[in-house]
């Protein structure tokens, strides 16, 4: 019997890796109650006057009331759901399809009850793709991107703890 070599990965050299499909939501949603928005627009009207008394700029001004805004409509969208599938093609999202080669690595990051996949692309001017899935999906999704591309450990930066926090 043939020894098997450690430093060679044979998974990379198999050809009947798998594949998987799920359907889950493209982002977590928070319920937010007319409190929230009511916040949010008191921290702009607060950040408006500062900004207004120490720089007299009024295109910032119109800066921050135009982010809130928008801030407001975004908040109020519900997500919808996606189809996702991996395999030897690569990741497929609803009709779109990346191939591996398009990403730098893959991290599972905890998010509370939830984890997700965030795919790192290679292009710095290309968004992370963040994907949620079963528990019960993480192995197997763990294994079949494990085959293509090189883990990262990731933990959640300063800015998705804030926009988590304020459960936007």
């Amino acid at each position: 019997m043939e020894e098997a070599n450690p430093l060679v990965d044979n998974s990379l050299q198999s050809t009947n890796i798998g594949e998987i499909s799920w359907t889950a939501s493209e982002y977590i949603s928070h319920e937010k109650n007319m409190l929230w928005h009511i916040y949010l627009f008191a921290i702009a009207a607060v950040l408006v006057v500062l900004v207004y008394l120490i720089s007299q700029d009024k295109l910032a001004v119109i800066v921050i009331i135009l982010s809130a805004v928008a801030m407001s409509v975004y908040a109020t969208k519900k997500p919808t759901e996606k189809t996702y599938s991996l395999g030897p093609d690569g990741l497929s999202i609803d009709n779109n399809t990346f191939e591996y080669s398009m990403f730098r690595s893959f991290s599972i990051v905890e998010e509370g009850a939830i984890d997700s996949i965030w795919l790192k692309p290679l292009k710095r001017t290309t968004p992370t793709i963040v994907i949620y899935f079963a528990i019960e999906d993480e192995e197997k999704i763990e294994k079949i991107l494990s085959s293509y591309l090189p883990f990262e450990d990731r933990k959640l930066d300063l800015i998705d703890r804030v926009t988590k926090r304020i459960r936007f």
